[in-house]
């Protein structure tokens, strides 16, 4: 199956995908513009998935329409990736005869989660590493990581990053990030220096789970920092700007980060950019909350019911059919927000406050705010915690699922379509 046609109003993209398979190991393929004009894989090396295909022009779509009078000579984003990988990717025109910008090429490093994590969280440096070959075609070479991460971050470098007129617009912004906020810069260019001296004052641990863009043309990938040519309408609602960064309220992390930084205390920056994350710190509670739960309760547990005989109604007992998780593939930005909304609403009429946020994160957590909220199943339907199932699509269906939704498997439903049916089957207007 070929790939759809992408073209900007300047010229048509082409797009360079490197995959890291395995512990460290890279496949690569070009997406591009074939010389009859339709879209395709110009080449590949042989570990390219065509399952990714439909991932990878989302990507390239959701980069955004080219406003006029804008190039790109270079930039650098990231974004999660389906099988559990991490997409760097780099963006830059590659020009036309008459000097214009011509196509503009996308070059990405798919990372698998756990090389991305042991190598800090940069996409700078992962993006530095492997610099593109636009004009690689046929066949391509795996390629491979070598060596050891990037180096420790210094005292000397840091003073340097805080060495300029915008410090503390640096400073903010970081804070603002640790505190859940989003960053936006307006710039007619790519600014690589702002969003990597950003990246150079965060701790390793929250670096892994922001998602920066050195430049953009739009904002439905939902960016956590992100700069673009023009910061307007609802993408950038909830973002704060450059003015408001230099404003934003000191925080604890930000005060002792300066501290450190001025004292030239080495030894204190390392603790601070070794600080667990919240999410992370939040997974270790909940965990060893329900590990002493679970031991509690297990001396009081009468043991495991006799396993059912072979052929009785529970040995067949009704499982949901849900689509396979490589099946599903991440929500762009219009669907999370549709999905959000219609979370939202039927989370008004259950009393349930559902967050705005559209993370998976968020769209699990507001999805299981909606099931407790509904309470217990049809004929005692129990498809287990909706997180362990995974993609988003899965947990909705599991959901319909379990309320008895007759057709909770059709094909073709968008996830907020699925919100809407089952708010209509528990009759709830």
């Amino acid at each position: 199956m070929g790939l759809v046609q992408l073209k900007y109003n300047t010229g048509a993209r082409q797009l360079l995908i490197v995959w890291f398979g395995g512990d460290g190991v890279i496949e690569q393929a070009i997406y591009g513009v074939q010389d009859g004009g339709d879209g395709g894989i110009l080449a590949h090396s042989p570990g390219f998935l065509d399952a990714w295909r439909p991932a990878v022009e989302r990507l390239a779509a959701n980069f955004g329409e080219r406003p006029e009078g804008v190039a790109c000579p270079g930039c650098v984003f990231a974004q999660p990736f389906p099988d559990r990988q991490v997409v760097v990717v780099q963006a830059a025109d590659q020009g036309g005869s008459d000097g214009r910008p011509g196509a503009l090429a996308f070059r990405l490093l798919l990372v698998p989660a756990r090389l991305y994590d042991r190598l800090g969280g940069d996409p700078f440096a992962i993006a530095n590493r492997f610099p593109p070959d636009w004009k690689a075609r046929g066949d391509l070479p795996s390629l491979e990581w070598t060596g050891e991460p990037p180096p420790a971050r210094t005292v000397e470098e840091i003073q340097k990053v805080l060495n300029v007129p915008h410090s503390a617009t640096l400073l903010g912004g970081v804070q603002a990030l640790l505190d859940g906020g989003r960053l936006v810069f307006e710039r007619t260019a790519p600014d690589a220096h702002v969003l990597r001296s950003l990246w150079a004052l965060l701790p390793t641990a929250s670096r892994r789970g922001l998602w920066p863009a050195t430049f953009a043309f739009s904002n439905a990938c939902r960016f956590h920092a992100v700069v673009v040519p023009r910061a307007e309408g609802p993408d950038f609602a909830d973002y704060i700007d450059e003015e408001r960064a230099g404003d934003y309220p000191a925080g604890r992390y930000e005060l002792q980060l300066q501290t450190a930084v001025e004292s030239g205390d080495q030894r204190e920056m390392d603790a601070l950019f070794a600080r667990r994350s919240q999410r992370h710190m939040l997974h270790l509670v909940v965990g060893l909350l329900l590990f002493m739960m679970a031991a509690s309760l297990a001396s009081l547990w009468p043991g495991p019911p006799a396993a059912p005989k072979p052929g009785t109604a529970a040995a067949a007992a009704d499982q949901p059919k849900l689509p396979a998780a490589e099946a599903c593939p991440p929500l762009d930005g219009p669907q999370r927000r549709q999905l959000v909304e219609r979370l939202q609403q039927l989370g008004r009429l259950r009393g349930v406050a559902v967050p705005a946020d559209t993370t998976d994160a968020a769209l699990t957590d507001g999805i299981e705010k909606i099931d407790a909220a509904l309470g217990p199943g049809e004929a005692g339907r129990d498809p287990g915690r909706l997180h362990d199932l995974g993609p988003v699509q899965r947990q909705l269906r599991a959901l319909l699922w379990k309320h008895g939704v007759a057709d909770y498997d059709a094909p073709g439903l968008e996830p907020a379509q699925v919100v809407v049916r089952l708010q209509d089957k528990m009759g709830l207007k």
